[in-house]
């Protein structure tokens, strides 16, 4: 028997208790009640079609603060029902209400990330343990004030049996791409954090292609290579002991992953590279030269400094170069109706803006400024997309 998603009413969650606050609440040790849905002796079939609607909601007994008090909920999942340290999932959405609503596809979503991002082959239903966070707001304390904590406080856990579905790719907004490098372009192998820019330069995100919870998906760059430059695709550069643990290479002209020798080319010119991460299938053909003239200079501009001072970039390559990067420190996030944008040449005739941070495809036409966040960030940006010169990949790598 298959449930019928939707919303099921139940008693609020209410509490009648006086002021004193509970001792069990303040050091996190007081548990509270969740009930179990009339349902859960069904199997769940989640489905894309109702990913928008709710499988079920949950009720349960408010924790005896002793006060009424506005309650947080936060949903989290796991396959144990101990709920260790790096096991359980949150779900996106909180309630703050008497019923604690379960989207169906974030649960879908918790439960492919607790398979470590692949679903099991076939789909088969599974049991799930479920329970809920609750947090007040106003028993924290602020800067200013040394007012009592209550810590966040959880519930029992209950099982439910829940059958997955796979989900559809996602645009790179919604989730985090796994980046893929060239080293070796320019005669640079250095594929540590050091050569972020120099010497690993990142494939490019391609613009209507969709990415994995995992962040697998298509890559691209277009650009100059010369046949005497052989080069390799690495994906780790922040540990030296796997910075080789995933990468491409080729023997006997065929591209091979995780084996073979430096890439190469057959004659000086434009290629466009395609990597499809997912499908483990890579692509190199020769393309025509781009009309435009190369940037001379790229710098970056935003309301960290009032518009008015340029951080220059340096050129990644040589000669025939596309790429640019710089490290900067932002000391706050963006300001209101700010950000920033890139800018060739000293002026702002062609101006690069995008709507995603850390990661964006950027365009030359009213592109959106960038909406950053304060850290330190090695920032690269690729002035040449693979079909129209107008648009280009950022990335605000954070050190």
């Amino acid at each position: 028997m298959v449930v019928i998603l939707g919303l099921i009413g139940f008693t609020a969650c209410t509490d009648t208790r006086g002021p004193v606050i509970s001792s069990a609440s303040l050091n996190g040790s007081l548990t509270f009640k969740l009930n179990q849905p009339v349902y859960s002796n069904i199997p769940y079939f989640l489905e894309d079609a109702n990913a928008d609607l709710d499988m079920d909601s949950l009720t349960c007994v408010q924790p005896a603060y002793g006060f009424t008090a506005a309650v947080t909920y936060t949903t989290q999942v796991s396959f144990s029902s101990t709920f260790a340290t790096g096991t359980f999932q949150s779900l996106a959405t909180t309630i703050n209400g008497e019923k604690v609503r379960v989207n169906t596809k974030e649960m879908d979503k918790a439960i492919i990330a607790l398979y470590g991002g692949v679903l099991p082959t076939p789909l088969v239903s599974k049991d799930v343990f479920v329970r809920l966070q609750a947090f007040i707001s106003d028993a924290s304390t602020t800067p200013i004030s040394k007012d009592t904590i209550v810590k966040p406080l959880y519930s029992n856990a209950i099982s439910l049996k829940i059958h997955p579905y796979v989900l559809p790719l996602f645009p790179y907004t919604e989730v985090t791409p796994r980046l893929w490098f060239i080293v070796g372009l320019g005669n640079h192998w250095d594929n540590s954090v050091a050569g972020l820019g120099s010497s690993l330069i990142p494939l490019n995100l391609s613009a209507g292609k969709k990415y994995n919870l995992s962040g697998d998906g298509e890559f691209t760059y277009t650009g100059y290579f010369k046949a005497t430059e052989s080069f390799k695709l690495v994906r780790d550069y922040t540990s030296t002991t796997a910075q080789w643990a995933e990468y491409w290479g080729m023997t006997a002209g065929v591209y091979k992953h995780n084996s073979g020798d430096n890439i190469a080319v057959t004659a000086d010119g434009y290629y466009t590279l395609t990597l499809n991460s997912i499908d483990n299938k890579l692509t190199i053909v020769p393309v025509a030269a781009p009309t435009s003239a190369l940037n001379t200079s790229m710098g970056m501009m935003g309301d960290f400094n009032g518009w008015t001072t340029e951080i220059p970039m340096t050129a990644s390559l040589a000669t025939n170069n596309h790429v640019w990067y710089t490290t900067y420190t932002f000391t706050s996030d963006y300001a209101a109706s700010g950000g920033c944008k890139f800018r060739s040449n000293g002026s702002w005739n062609v101006a690069w803006g995008g709507p995603a941070f850390p990661y964006g495809i950027g365009t030359s036409s009213n592109g959106a400024n960038i909406l950053f966040k304060a850290g330190t960030y090695v920032i690269i940006f690729n002035d040449l997309d693979a079909t129209v010169a107008t648009t280009g990949t950022y990335y605000f790598i954070k050190k």
